[in-house]
Formats: C-alpha cells, sequence, structure tokens
C-alpha cells in the first residue's frame, strides 16, 4: 500500500491542467511554472519532484511537488521494490536500466501500470 512521507513540499505554478493525474512527476518549464516530465535521458527536462493530490484546476493554477522524502507515484509499468525509478512520457514512473537516464529515487515496493505506489526521493543519474 502507497504511503507517503513527505520531506519539502514546494508550490509552482502548473503548466497545465493536471487535476485527474496527481501523483505524475515534474519538471522546471519556466520560472516557478513545472510541466509533467517526458524525457528521461534530456538533461534540460530532469523531474524536480512529484505532484501531490493538492493539483489546481487549470494552466496557472498554484501546485503542490513533494521533492524529498517518501512519495506517492503513479507507475507507468511493472516495479519491483528497489528498482531505480525514471520517468516516461507521461510523468509516471519506471523501472530503468538506461545509463543516460536520471531517476527519481528508488521504488520502496511493488507495482503493475497504473498503481500508486512509494518511492524514495533521491535524485541520481543512472549508471550500470
Amino acid at each position: 500500500m502507497a504511503s507517503a512521507i513527505p520531506g519539502i513540499i514546494a508550490t509552482f505554478i502548473s503548466a497545465a491542467d493536471y487535476s485527474s493525474t496527481p501523483y505524475r512527476l515534474v519538471r522546471i518549464s519556466a520560472a516557478d511554472t513545472v510541466t509533467r516530465c517526458d524525457a528521461p535521458s534530456d538533461p534540460n527536462k530532469w523531474p524536480i519532484g512529484v505532484l501531490t493530490d493538492e493539483v489546481g484546476a487549470a494552466s496557472g493554477d498554484p501546485v503542490s511537488v513533494q521533492i524529498s522524502g517518501i512519495a506517492k507515484l503513479e507507475a507507468g509499468g511493472t516495479v519491483a521494490a528497489g528498482n531505480s525509478i525514471a520517468t516516461d512520457s507521461d510523468g509516471k514512473g519506471v523501472k530503468t536500466v538506461t545509463v543516460a537516464d536520471f531517476c527519481i529515487g528508488i521504488a520502496l515496493e511493488a507495482a503493475t501500470s497504473g498503481d500508486i505506489f512509494s518511492v524514495a526521493i533521491q535524485r541520481f543519474p543512472y549508471t550500470a
């Protein structure tokens, strides 16, 4: 069962309507603004954190982003506890074994696509 232990939660401005998609990875897209992650190996698009369930209803609304601690994250595929987690093209957490990917953290439990699972936020580049 996914659980969260918030560390730092920061407020940013939403670049789009994310009200129906909390628990996704986001990146900085402009000053004080976040957008959903879509490219795990582009260093200009690495995740800053995970959207919480306090998500604005429209573009330009404030959103809460968990940037440390243990966060809830939606799985974009099969994940095992201990996997290094990066983003897929829709901001969901996926297991990575690609050296160019930037990881948001370590999975604390198993999940399948669409599940919400716990991840310990620890940003690092994946190395084999």
